[in-house]
């Protein structure tokens, strides 16, 4: 939580105990101690609190969710852009079919002279 080292944590010793004086010192340090305490209580307090709201857990799983069903939605997109270029086949011009049916009505005409 605080970057202190021991050389601060020597300084601050030192400068309490020139404040505070012997006698008083260990008493100054119990009730230090126990208003960090205090403090520190309430700050797992305040972080279980938003823990519980926000329920990560929760969040974390329906994302999961979500991206599982994008996932298989993008597979069927994929497989059906598959199949439909699959199936289409290159459009034959009509030209050639008229082509063909004027070619059959004149052998059909040809025959039925002969």
């Amino acid at each position: 939580m605080f970057d202190i080292g021991f050389w601060e944590l020597f300084l601050i010793l030192i400068l309490a105990l020139l404040i505070v004086g012997p006698e008083r010192l260990p008493a100054a340090a119990r009730t230090a101690g126990h208003w960090f305490g205090k403090a520190r209580r309430y700050v797992e307090g305040v972080k279980e609190e938003v823990a519980s709201e926000f329920d990560v857990s929760d969040l974390k799983r329906m994302v999961h969710n979500q991206e599982v069903q994008i996932n298989k939605l993008q597979g069927k997109l994929n497989e059906t852009v598959s199949l439909d270029e699959q199936q289409q086949e290159p459009a034959k011009p009509d030209y050639e079919i008229v082509e063909q049916e004027a070619e059959s009505a004149d052998e059909k005409s040809e025959k039925s002279r002969d």
